[in-house]
């Protein structure tokens, strides 16, 4: 099974892809000898596809050429530290979160503790940073940490896909 077949689960894919790109590079000849037969199935996508499918954010969700209706950062009226700091507050009230600015307005770093023990943090930079100090830290101390960026065209920063990004972060 080629490489068109295994993604999607039919045996026959590869050949009837083949004889499709054939049919088009033979281009404009009409002579029926040279002419093939593509013919097509039935397509039933495998569970794994399915579950795939159902993950799978399209444009728009909260990237994309075209601003999403939802909340984000670009139509709340907020300074992006702001933004986060309004939705960490009300989305997550079992955690105490701090907001540092280490770096001026172009850096923030949000701090999630439950009790005494920090359970997150949270980076929002420019895309043109390279910081990785933070993520390393947190990962050799077996803490929770994620990114987002606050100027990549784009990059929307939907209200949801910042509490579903930092939820999953969470340990």
């Amino acid at each position: 099974m080629g490489l068109l077949g295994k993604l999607f689960g039919d045996d026959d894919l590869d050949r009837k892809a083949k004889g499709f790109f054939n049919s088009l590079v033979g281009g404009g000849n009409d002579n029926a000898d040279n002419a093939q037969t593509v013919q097509y199935t039935n397509y039933t996508p495998t569970p794994a596809q399915n579950a795939a499918a159902v993950n799978f954010r399209p444009s728009g969700v909260s990237w994309g050429e075209t601003m999403p209706d939802e909340e984000n950062q670009f139509n709340s009226g907020l300074k992006y530290y702001d933004y986060f700091d309004n939705i960490y507050r009300q989305e997550f009230p079992d955690y105490i979160v701090t907001r540092e600015m280490p770096r001026g307005e172009s850096y923030c770093l949000f701090t999630f503790t439950q009790g005494s023990r920090v359970a997150l943090k949270v980076e929002v930079l420019s895309r043109t940073t390279g910081a990785y100090k933070e993520r390393s830290a947190c990962k050799s101390q077996g803490i929770g940490y994620t990114r987002f960026y606050h100027n990549n065209p784009g990059w929307w920063n939907t209200r949801s896909y910042v509490i579903e990004r930092t939820r999953s972060a969470l340990r």
